[in-house]
């Protein structure tokens, strides 16, 4: 496997992007980043972001602010996007925006351990772990709310093991009964069916979650999601959400959904190498589509020249993890 280490790096620092200065002087190159770090609390975008946070501590797309059904599901999902987004810029849980959206996303934690509200009262194990993974991230693994979230996932696992959408478990003339019925709001949860196949965009969402917590990525129960996951790599899902195989090829940055660079990332902290018979092809796809001029494009009609630079940055991060370059 190789890498043109060199050239990636030097069209990082060519473009002069203070948050990815940041990150790959921290990440990449282990020099001080104390300048970039001061400079970040100036930082447009990440003053955007805050100064547009709700007195709640979330943030909610405004066609969906006071909707009956939908409100709560748009809080959600907009406030981990947005959470997601400031610790890329540099943002920790020092910063009192940042203590506010964590009150708010704990608030949306039920007695049961798990974080609902963005499948209205269903059970949402992909948003449930996006939740575990940024607390994370921003140091709260050793809050005792953090760690009733990654039990109730052990709870929810498939009888063959990994996590799916529970709602999707269930036949559609069932579904559509249930969610035509007024008191939708109102209705517990359904329980998965655990003899159906797991889903692999919900499970590598929760391997994520695990391999961001520094106890739970040492666990065997790591290790075996991992093994699990890369029974799976590049083909389709089980269940119609990103079914497609080419959804392996998707790269995303900050990661959301499940794709090729976010599992080895996962994959990479929770020990596995870069020999593994299944994480090699994976590895040799990735380093394929490096470009001539030394990054990886975000493979969107939209992206942008931005997209890109995080993109590379994140798969530095997985190759230096994988020990396959020293800066």
């Amino acid at each position: 496997m190789e890498i043109n280490t060199n050239k990636a790096i030097e069209f990082l620092l060519a473009r002069g992007n203070l948050p990815i200065l940041y990150w790959l002087k921290k990440d990449i190159l282990d020099v001080p980043v104390d300048r970039e770090l001061k400079n970040l609390q100036k930082f447009a975008a990440r003053i955007r972001i805050i100064e547009s946070q709700h007195p709640n501590g979330g943030w909610c797309n405004k066609r969906f602010e006071g909707h009956p059904k939908w409100e709560k599901s748009y809080y959600i999902i907009d406030t981990l996007r947005n959470i997601f987004q400031l610790y890329n810029y540099g943002c920790s849980q020092e910063e009192e925006g940042i203590r506010k959206a964590v009150d708010f996303l704990f608030s949306t934690q039920t007695n049961e351990g798990d974080f609902r509200g963005a499948y209205l009262n269903e059970y949402s194990p992909t948003y449930h772990a996006l939740t575990l993974e940024i607390l994370c991230l921003l140091g709260y693994n050793d809050d005792k709310r953090v760690q009733s979230g990654f039990r109730w996932l052990m709870r929810h696992k498939q009888e063959g093991g990994g996590w799916v959408i529970p709602y999707r478990t269930i036949s559609k003339e069932e579904q559509k009964k249930r969610y035509n019925n007024k008191s939708r709001l109102e209705l517990k949860p359904i329980i998965s069916d655990k003899t159906q196949p797991f889903s692999h965009l919900v499970t590598g969402m929760v391997l994520r979650a695990l391999a961001a917590s520094p106890n739970w990525r040492k666990r065997k129960e790591a290790i075996n999601v991992g093994e699990l996951l890369l029974t799976r790599f590049f083909k389709a899902d089980k269940y119609e959400d990103r079914h497609g195989a080419h959804f392996w090829k998707e790269l995303t940055s900050p990661f959301w959904a499940t794709d090729i660079l976010s599992c080895l990332d996962s994959l990479a902290q929770i020990g596995f190498k870069a020999d593994h018979k299944g994480i090699k092809p994976a590895l040799n796809w990735l380093l394929k589509n490096q470009n001539s001029y030394g990054y990886w494009e975000f493979r969107s009609k939209n992206s942008s020249i931005e997209d890109h630079l995080w993109i590379t940055i994140a798969i530095l991060r997985v190759m230096k993890k994988f020990s396959l370059f020293n800066p």
